[in-house]
């Protein structure tokens, strides 16, 4: 299950870890700017231990946890349930389990739970293509987590759990028309939405829509954000030197907000070049989906992009005004051990299915 021959290390896929090494590099500096010396602290044993975990992942044959797959999505499950119950409550939610100072937060551990468990059910299945009928057992694998964050409520963390399942599915042969009538009834149906929501998601809402319409309550997150990157110019303030993040004017600007401080202090250059190393790991990724020696690998490869490209597109969409504020943290780049942890399992499944190709 776990090798450490010389092949390991002539299969390991080093470009991959090398960009994420820059990447929480990236965000270890951003952090320190945005936070100070105590999260700076944090921030390295974050980055260091989700670096370490990608690698130890990846000893471990991804396919050895195909039969261990659905057990592990009950688990999750069964966490997730609890948290309503015994959860530690943080900024009105019950996402957290606290064990001594540690905080952990099983709806992370519950992404990667999901993308095995649905990969699993995909790879099972005949490689043709599908309509809806295909969707029911996988829908159900992400809806029963979505719910249940949602109840917490994290609605943002749950929205993740939809990307996973449609990405997966897209690679496994999803008809297009399906596809379309999918997101057709979604559109259809996401103003009924609306009267489920709470009222300070439905000020998000609206604050989306307008955020001139209260710049100094609702919508001061977002007005924040777009005066700091839009500030940043071509080169940036310099590190530790935005005006915004150093005055303390943007909110939670070391955790949801890290995009606008890389805006503030390194400018449009600084953002090019981060997005540029996020392509390179998101293309990576693909390749290794594509060249991966069965259906299983291709599909977990795939529900990992579909992650980390939500993710992704929805921070850095709230930051400059396309997306309604939400707590989705920026892959690599966020303060956080739960959020930085899981995309090194992540990643160190990715890692996984590169080097089963050349060996066994």
């Amino acid at each position: 299950m776990i090798l450490f021959d010389r092949r390991s290390f002539r299969a390991f896929d080093y470009a991959l870890l090398s960009t994420a090494a820059l990447l929480y590099t990236l965000g270890v500096v951003l952090v320190s700017s945005a936070g100070g010396p105590g999260y700076f602290r944090k921030q390295i044993v974050f980055a260091a231990a989700a670096l370490l975990l990608a690698v130890a992942v990846s000893t471990v044959d991804y396919r050895r946890l195909r039969d261990r797959a659905y057990l592990l999505w009950g688990l999750a499950v069964l966490s997730l349930a609890g948290l309503l119950l015994f959860g530690a409550e943080r900024a009105g939610a019950k996402s957290w389990i606290d064990v001594g100072p540690v905080g952990i937060q099983p709806s992370e551990l519950a992404k990667i739970v999901v993308i095995l468990a649905i990969a699993r059910y995909f790879a099972e299945g005949s490689p043709r293509p599908f309509g809806l009928r295909g969707l029911y057992v996988p829908g159900l694998l992400a809806f029963i987590p979505f719910v249940l964050t949602a109840l917490q409520p994290d609605l943002g963390t749950a929205s993740t759990f939809i990307p996973i399942v449609a990405g997966i599915a897209w690679i496994a042969g999803l008809r297009v028309a399906t596809a379309v009538r999918i997101s057709l009834f979604g559109a259809i149906l996401a103003p009924l939405g609306y009267f489920l929501l709470e009222d300070y998601q439905r000020a998000r809402l609206f604050t989306f829509i307008n955020p001139d319409a209260d710049p100094l309550g609702a919508g001061y997150q977002i007005v924040q954000s777009k005066i700091a990157v839009g500030s940043g110019g071509l080169v940036g303030k310099g590190l530790f030197s935005g005006s915004q993040s150093q005055l303390q004017f943007l909110p939670a600007q070391h955790t949801d907000l890290i995009f606008a401080v890389l805006g503030e202090e390194l400018g449009f250059l600084g953002v090019t070049a981060a997005l540029s190393l996020y392509l390179l790991l998101l293309l990576r990724i693909l390749q290794i989906a594509r060249q991966s020696r069965d259906r299983l690998g291709s599909f977990i490869c795939a529900g990992v992009a579909a992650l980390l490209l939500y993710h992704l597109a929805v921070n850095v969409g709230m930051v400059i005004g396309f997306a309604p504020i939400t707590g989705i943290p920026l892959p690599l780049l966020s303060y956080g051990g739960s959020s930085a942890l899981t995309t090194g399992i992540a990643l160190g499944l990715v890692l996984s299915v590169r080097m089963r190709r050349f060996i066994n």
